[in-house]
């Protein structure tokens, strides 16, 4: 087997050599002289390129990679580097290239030769992952307007649904069921804000790459909640939701074969505005009002909406927060006169909620026995995690070891 490997450090390719050798003729080259010329003279007998992820070769190998899908798209590339958590972002930019697998150089042998093999007897065109078998739950939390706290919601029952031991063990993290928030709401951002995480990878990458998002990307591009939550949002500035209608789907179903919760925080958003793919997919839609009129009015628009989208069934249920028993329009009126069945109540708690963001900390990290975080038991009863489905079938490969974690 010849192996090209493009990269900065000739000694790194004298090591994959090394460590090769029992199977593969490694080549180095730095990428310098790399013109359509020079590919033209050197791709005879090549049977796959490797492009070094280490941080010193990652912008070399990502133009070289850019360089060869045109002028040799059969030819498998793969990425190489190490997958470890502080390297994560060589995996991205691999990804984000379009390069065919990834090569941890940590792995063994036999892992490193078995998938060297399986890149021989596939290219980019054909290469594909079996349809999951695994499928999560996907509930969407719809605020009928700005303001009415969906992603204080969303932030704190994807903060709380995992058990407290997969957040602990950062071993069992890397292989036990998971829950990933999809922070789609207006203004962009405020969910990643309220958990205080950030990350590169947004929702237009995931939306571009939803081919090749497996469990190794959203362990080590996305970031995740100390609860164990990933999150996989917008940035900022975005000012709206990217509707792609096939990207989406294929990104949807993609996810609910990893993770078996997806919450999708769509507060502020239009139900117009919601990519149709998780209003089909969806198993449940909580819509998220409070006693104001302004939020009647505008359940009242939503419903309309989710009728012409033909999303107004069974699944929809409402959520009322803030609310407040000498408001003179109790929950189960509301729920009476918009003919949608009551799912939870929650009480006005604005003050312990912002109190306990100005810490940066989420209610129930400040006070697990606040009436609001108590209010929250009917929705947890309605969420699926830890359920046994068979494995996923992943296509790239498992990067990290169960000892070295994430």
């Amino acid at each position: 087997m010849i192996l090209l490997l493009f990269s900065s450090n000739e000694q790194r390719a004298r090591e994959l050599s090394a460590q090769l050798h029992a199977f593969a003729t490694v080549h180095w080259e730095s990428g310098e002289r790399f013109s359509a010329e020079w590919w033209a003279q050197q791709r005879d007998g090549r049977q796959l390129v490797l492009l070094d992820y280490a941080p010193d070769s990652a912008t070399m190998a990502t133009t070289v990679a850019r360089q060869l899908a045109v002028l040799a798209p059969d030819m498998p590339l793969l990425g190489i580097g190490s997958a470890s958590a502080n390297h994560g972002h060589g995996v991205l930019a691999a990804l984000r290239v379009g390069v065919l697998d990834f090569i941890d150089t940590d792995a063994d042998n036999d892992d490193i030769q078995a998938l060297l093999d399986r890149a021989l007897r596939s290219s980019p065109s054909t290469h594909a992952t079996p349809a999951p078998r695994r499928r999560g739950q996907l509930v969407l939390l719809l605020g009928v307007r700005p303001g009415v706290g969906t992603s204080t919601l969303a932030t704190h029952l994807g903060a709380m649904v995992l058990p407290t031991s997969t957040a602990k063990n950062t071993t069992e993290a890397a292989i036990a069921p998971h829950a990933l928030l999809l922070d789609l709401g207006q203004p962009s951002g405020d969910a990643s804000l309220y958990l205080g995480v950030e990350g590169n990878f947004h929702y237009s990458d995931a939306l571009r790459s939803a081919e090749r998002i497996d469990a190794t990307l959203i362990r080590t591009a996305l970031p995740r909640h100390a609860s164990g939550l990933t999150v996989l949002g917008q940035p900022r500035d975005a000012v709206a939701v990217p509707v792609e209608v096939l990207a989406t789907n294929a990104l949807v179903e993609r996810l609910l074969g990893i993770v078996d919760l997806l919450l999708c925080d769509l507060g502020g958003l239009p139900a117009r505005q919601i990519p149709p793919a998780l209003l089909h997919e969806a198993d449940a839609i909580w819509l998220v009002a409070d006693q104001g009129i302004g939020s009647m009015v505008s359940l009242h628009a939503c419903l309309e909406q989710l009728e012409q989208a033909q999303a107004r069934d069974e699944r929809l249920a409402l959520v009322i927060n803030r609310h407040d028993e000498d408001c003179g329009l109790g929950a189960e009126q509301i729920a009476k006169r918009f003919n949608v069945p009551l799912l939870a109540t929650l009480p006005e708690r604005s003050r312990a909620l912002r109190a306990s963001t100005n810490q940066g900390l989420l209610l129930h990290e400040a006070a697990p026995h606040d009436p609001y975080v108590r209010a929250l038991a009917p929705l947890f009863a309605q969420l699926r995690i830890g359920a046994n489905r068979a494995p996923p079938q992943p296509m790239w490969k498992k990067l990290l070891s169960s000892k070295r974690g994430v």
